[in-house]
């Protein structure tokens, strides 16, 4: 029955592996493993049988659950703690930056970082016992849609910076057709700083994917699985 578990496979491809999910995956292989038997006991042959069966079954968007329920605050606590992490990390890189370049960008990031460890410890010990079974239903589509969109354009941000600071860095070499030249280790370091800089905002997709990701962590349900 590889064919079966194969084309159910596909139809839970994008979907999140939780408990409910599976048994629901379970469930679909079962009816089409007893739908094939039926067909073949009234003379269909195999290869039919699994064409005719999967055939009957090719969408499951009906069945899946897009707005399921959620401990909101276990999954605000664990949004907020990764995207702590990713705000350190971005502001241990920015601390080199300041033996190259007087930059108020690695000042900045710790501000955040401070703001956002504050908040979180305080709800950490706010959101005790009871407070960590509130539920509530959340829109997984929709929290999948923002994240595809919020890295887009990120991406076209990343294109539109990268070819500003090249065009006001190297604009009139290209122009004119002159050769490119940087003085030496410390200048081509000052260069490298200028095109890593809009990458520090990648903590913002990051934080959008995250926020869909676990959702389905944390839906009611799959804690005990």
């Amino acid at each position: 029955m590889n064919s079966l578990h194969n084309h159910v496979d596909r139809l839970f491809a994008g979907y999140p592996a939780t408990r409910r999910n599976r048994e629901m995956k379970e469930e679909i292989i079962s009816n089409l493993e007893a739908k094939v038997a039926d067909l073949m006991a009234g003379g269909m042959d195999y290869e039919q049988a699994v064409r005719t069966a999967t055939s009957s079954f090719t969408r499951i968007d009906g069945l899946i659950d897009e707005q399921p329920l959620i401990y909101v605050n276990r999954y605000r606590l664990e949004w907020m703690q990764k995207s702590l992490f990713l705000a350190i990390m971005l502001w241990i890189f920015t601390i080199p930056l300041r033996l190259i370049e007087r930059t108020p960008l690695s000042f900045f990031l710790l501000g955040f970082v401070l703001v956002l460890g504050l908040l979180y410890l305080v709800l950490h010990f706010a959101w005790r016992g009871r407070a960590l079974e509130v539920t509530a239903p959340r829109h997984l589509a929709a929290a999948r849609r923002r994240s595809r969109i919020v890295w887009l354009l990120w991406g076209l941000f990343i294109l539109i910076t990268l070819l500003a600071i090249t065009a006001l860095r190297f604009g009139s070499n290209i122009w004119y057709g002159y050769q490119v030249k940087i003085g030496g280790p410390y200048q081509f370091a000052q260069l490298g700083i200028q095109y890593a800089k809009p990458f520090l905002t990648i903590w913002i997709p990051l934080a959008f994917q995250l926020s869909a990701s676990l959702m389905t962590k944390h839906e009611v349900g799959d804690w005990e699985a």
